[in-house]
């Protein structure tokens, strides 16, 4: 029988126990949530803001780890069955007790959730059952040997039983079921403007800091320097590379840089033969060449990695070939950064059949990442300068990530955040094969679909042995990354941050800006 237990050892201290609560903070962030729903998407927006209000059975630390949170312990008695200790004494917001009924209703609601674009299914469809052996502890049993259950179901914010498992995602904008345990209340949501807080004073954790949050939203990146500069908010995400010389520069605000694990690629249809935007040299149309592996090669190939990071990023991104950083389980040093090599890659096009190239379009959001639009349009000059009729249409986030979901594009610029330190769940659901019923593939938009790399997967994803694990996992990403070039990895995001002077900021590789991670300096 396998066993692993973790058990917080160390009592919880509140940091400002004795102190007087500050008053407000008000940030200003560059993306903003689709929903009050902490269920309705696992984008890092979404999570952001559920952050605050929600909690769920486990955290990660700064080192990337799992860490108890409404959940103190948890052990496998045997491969398929769990059992799970529950935090005592926690209430939600509305005064009500956490207990084992309300894990139970939040894992049979989160398959429900309509309209999801990306949903947290995948984290709940190993479960087969969940049993309350009493108010405090549940017995979880999986349909499989699942190794990384409470990384993924631990991270799905729990909600008051009382809610059901039907509640509507209305509900929570409006304010009427937004109710969780976390360290901050809702107060009201004006979308596309702001987000107001108030704390909870009967947090288990650490007091909030603030008595009051307010977070703009203010996409505008010139826009959200100049609310920090002139002292409108005390802290902002996502600073400007081109912008960072002049922040620092001044005695009244700091920065904080943090690598993510945030992969920006992208994504190719690699499933139709007809795909929307690919054609012909002369606009006739053609069977879709991205289904080659040799052609998804040399789009990789005629892309300068190297030269974006420096030009594009002024240095704050990382470029990479794989879907995590070095340092996270699943990483491998086989799998090398590409090399730009222009006549490779139009060797490798004839080859294909594909001597004069073709005519593609490329998509993306011109609001979600760093310097998206900018690197869209490298992308696409890179492109048309080894021989392809290559063009950009940049749309705003909420209309890019619906078409995407729709399969409406050929190439998009997208990104994805790892947020439990291997690369598991990246592989599984960006390149595992689409399957709605096993939920696999869940934001494999391109439907790439290899049988080994599936089985590789799959295998780490059940196997309580690290090495082993370790293992198939470099296997699984050398098939995707070198073999098949499923997708195009361009590089990892350096998260940015500026805040006023007199403010600490525990930044985390989460792509996270948390008021509970910001204090008044001691």
């Amino acid at each position: 029988m396998t066993t692993r237990t973790l058990i917080l050892t160390t009592a919880l201290a509140s940091l400002f126990a004795g102190t007087a609560m500050a008053e407000t903070l008000t940030m200003a962030l560059k993306a903003e949530h689709p929903s009050m729903d902490p269920h309705f998407s696992r984008t890092s927006p979404g999570q952001n803001t559920a952050s605050h209000i929600f909690e769920g059975l486990t955290n990660i630390d700064e080192n990337m780890q799992t860490v108890p949170a409404l959940a103190t312990e948890w052990k496998n008695t045997d491969p398929i069955t769990w059992e799970v200790k529950l935090r005592p004494g926690v209430k939600f917001h509305d005064g009500s007790d956490f207990d084992a009924q309300d894990v139970i209703t939040t894992a049979a609601r989160v398959p429900k959730v309509e309209n999801s674009a990306a949903s947290f299914d995948s984290n709940v469809r190993m479960i087969d059952r969940i049993e309350a052996v009493d108010a405090l502890t549940i017995r979880i049993t999986t349909k499989t040997p699942a190794p990384n259950l409470m990384e993924q179901f631990g991270q799905v914010y729990i909600l008051p039983s009382e809610l059901g498992d039907t509640i509507a995602s209305r509900d929570f904008d409006s304010g009427k079921a937004a109710i969780g345990t976390g360290p901050y209340k809702f107060v009201g949501w004006t979308p596309n403007e702001r987000l107001t807080l108030s704390a909870n004073d009967t947090y288990w954790g650490d007091k909030p800091a603030w008595s009051d949050v307010t977070i703009r939203y203010i996409p505008n990146d010139a826009g959200r320097v100049s609310a920090l500069i002139a002292g409108d908010v005390d802290v902002i995400d996502a600073v400007p590379a081109g912008d960072l010389g002049a922040v620092e520069s001044r005695s009244d605000s700091g920065i904080v840089k943090k690598t993510s694990g945030r992969m920006i690629y992208i994504g190719l249809d690699d499933d139709r033969d007809d795909s929307p935007f690919v054609k012909a040299k002369d606009g006739s149309a053609i069977k879709n060449p991205l289904k080659d592996p040799r052609v998804r090669k040399a789009l990789s190939m005629m892309i300068d990695r190297q030269q974006i990071s420096a030009r594009i990023m002024d240095g704050t991104a990382t470029p990479t070939g794989q879907i995590v950083p070095e340092g996270f389980v699943g990483y491998t040093p086989s799998v090398a950064v590409p090399t730009a090599d222009v006549e490779g890659a139009k060797a490798l096009l004839a080859d294909a059949g594909l001597p004069d190239g073709f005519t593609i379009t490329l998509h993306g959001p011109n609001d979600r990442y760093q310097n998206d639009a900018k690197i869209l349009q490298a992308v696409s000059q890179l492109w048309a300068r080894a021989g392809l009729t290559s063009s950009v249409e940049a749309m705003p986030k909420n209309i890019f990530f619906d078409r995407a979901t729709k399969r409406d594009f050929s190439a998009f610029l997208i990104g994805f955040g790892t947020t439990t330190g291997d690369s598991i769940r990246g592989l599984e659901q960006v390149l595992g094969t689409y399957d709605e019923e096993s939920g696999t593939g869940g934001f494999n938009r391109g439907r790439y679909s290899n049988p080994e790399f599936d089985k590789l997967v799959k295998a780490a994803a059940e196997t309580f042995d690290k090495d082993e694990r370790q293992k198939l996992l470099e296997q699984a990403t050398e098939i995707a990354f070198v073999q098949d070039q499923a997708i195009i990895p361009l590089h990892l995001e350096q998260q940015i941050w500026a805040l006023k002077k007199g403010l600490n900021f525990d930044a985390r590789p989460l792509e996270r800006t948390l008021a509970q991670d910001i204090k008044p300096a001691q």
